[in-house]
Parts: structure tokens; sequence; C-alpha cells
């Protein structure tokens, strides 16, 4: 989750909350189903990114669906490669995420039942769905993987087994020079660290955050995919890091019968 955007976005609304992956370039219409959230909760705005499943199946993190507790009070999804926002005023931001000829969809956001802000870690239960008001309709959607499918991977060398393509509205930086600020759909390259230490709690994969291999996660892109390859296979989604933007993350698997049977419910 990135940090909150609306006390200073009711203004200049989001222009400065712009986000996209680290170290990547700009997807453009290769994954049109991925998108980007912007939701509510008790404590303001903040933004993630998603996938859709099906056409009102949205999967994302956890903590993009839900706060202390509390399921978010709105959320919004948009899968416009990139992002902008007139200038509005105090109390019009609803207004504009709710007439659908501002690419905006609404839905209704659920958690895992087992998330609670992280309380049981290094088991996170890290993972949440977005049921769309409204169907998108498109000849190609996010993909399940099958259940155990990461692990099928950890004694394979090639660097074609072990390539991963994260796609997100994430930031793109932080630190000069790859700090950048802009909202569109970015992808990049990451690499299978590990599955088993103890920071995993059989739930998280880590993956590289490094320039070197062409891609990493930010703030803005959690919830977003990691695909296999060039794929539209999902193999987790982005969930935390120890230091964000660079060095390396932890993602949330979706190849575990604890992420599977819950999103199976909803397609």
């Amino acid at each position: 989750m990135r940090i909150a955007v609306v006390a200073l976005v009711l203004f200049t609304l989001l222009s400065a909350s712009a986000l996209a992956v680290t170290f990547g370039e700009p997807d453009g219409v290769r994954h049109p189903y991925v998108g980007t959230l912007l939701f509510q909760t008790v404590t303001g705005w903040y933004s993630c990114s998603g996938t859709l499943l099906a056409p009102k199946v949205v999967l994302t993190a956890g903590h993009c669906t839900k706060e202390g507790g509390t399921t978010n009070l709105l959320t919004y999804v948009n899968f416009t490669p990139s992002i902008s926002f007139p200038g509005l005023q105090p109390g019009q931001l609803v207004a504009y995420l709710d007439n659908p000829a501002n690419g905006w969809i609404k839905g209704t956001a659920y958690a895992h039942p087992q998330y609670d802000d992280y309380a049981q870690f290094p088991r996170t239960y890290d993972v949440g769905v977005i049921i769309l008001d409204t169907p998108v309709t498109l000849s190609t959607y996010g993909a399940l993987p099958p259940e155990g499918f990461l692990p099928t991977l950890t004694t394979k060398r090639s660097q074609t087994d072990n390539r991963f393509t994260l796609v997100g509205y994430g930031l793109q930086g932080v630190i000069r020079p790859f700090a950048s600020d802009i909202w569109a759909r970015y992808q990049g390259t990451v690499r299978l660290i590990e599955l088993n230490s103890a920071m995993n709690g059989g739930q998280s994969a880590k993956f590289t955050n490094n320039p070197g291999l062409g891609g990493g996660s930010c703030f803005g892109d959690s919830g977003g995919p990691i695909f296999y390859g060039d794929t539209n296979m999902i193999t987790a989604v982005v969930s935390w890091g120890i230091t964000p933007c660079i060095g390396n993350s932890y993602e949330f698997r979706i190849d575990t019968a604890v992420a599977l049977d819950f999103i199976r419910q909803y397609l």
C-alpha cells in the first residue's frame, strides 16, 4: 500500500500520487487485465494494483481490502494504462469516481478471513479480491497457478525458468536516480530467490528488487501480479518488503491452498 493520497490530493487530485514499477518500463497494453485500485479506509485514501481474473473479479493483496479490522469503505478500479485527474475541489472526489465516463469502476472488497494486519506474521494471509459492480469484458484475463507451482522451479537453474514479470502502478523509485512519480501501468523483470526461510512463513516468496535485473516493486504496487515469465499466470501478489523499493521483496504466494481456496469461491 502506498502512503495516503487524498489529504493533499483533493486539491490537485493525485497529481503527486502517480506511481510505477521500479527499474521497469511502461507496460502499455501488454497487460490490459492489470489495473490500479483507489480505495478509502478509516484512515484515508490509498492506492494499490490488482489483476482481473474474470469480468467482475479482481485479485489483489489483503492489505488493499481491509485495515484495522474494517473492510474498505469505498473501492474503485481503473484499467487505463495511464491515470490522470482534473483539478478537483474538496468533496468532489467520490462524484468523479462514480461517473463511469471517468474510467473508474466501483467494487466491493473482500479480504481473506484470516487477514489481520499481519498479526500472525510471517503467516500474513495477505490476499483479497474486489468484486466489481460492472463487468470488464476482455479476451484474456489473469490466470491462477496450479497448487505448489513455485517449488517446482527451485531446482531449475536456467534464467528462462527463473524469470517473472511484475506489473503494477507503483512508484518507480524513492531514491535518485530512480525516483519518479508517474501514475501508469509499468512492468519489470524479477527473479525468485527462495521460498523456505522463516520470514516466508509458508505463504510468501522472496523475489529480487534490483535495477540490474530490470524490475522491482514499490509503494502502489501492492496487490499487483508476479506473472511467470511472459504468461498470464499469477504466481504471487506484491505484499511487503524490509527495504521497500530496493533490495528484496516478499510477495504473497498464490500457488498455495490458503490462497487458492479463498480466491476460487469468488470465481
